[in-house]
């Protein structure tokens, strides 16, 4: 009994995981070029969009091939966007 329950704690703890590291957020993935260096700082895109609708639409409409990326996963820019506006 105590070997099984052992193995499922195990079992979980190994499914758990990665679930943690996904959980830092989406806005994490921004971070590295929104660091005022190479893109403006995510500070600066919070004064310059005043909602988390108008940084979505305001990523999408970048000329930047940077962005080309980000702007292919809606879904990942809403949950950013979300993210840095809460």
């Amino acid at each position: 009994m105590k070997k099984s329950l052992l193995t499922l704690l195990a079992l979980t703890a190994v499914a758990v995981t990665p679930l943690q590291a996904n959980a830092a957020g989406a806005a994490d993935t921004c971070k590295g070029c929104h660091n005022g260096s190479v893109a403006p700082t995510v500070d600066a895109l919070k004064s310059k969009f005043k909602t988390a609708d108008a940084l979505v639409a305001g990523a999408k409409a970048s000329k930047n091939d940077m962005m080309k990326p980000m702007q292919a996963d809606e879904a990942k820019l809403k949950a950013a966007a979300a993210e840095i506006f809460k």
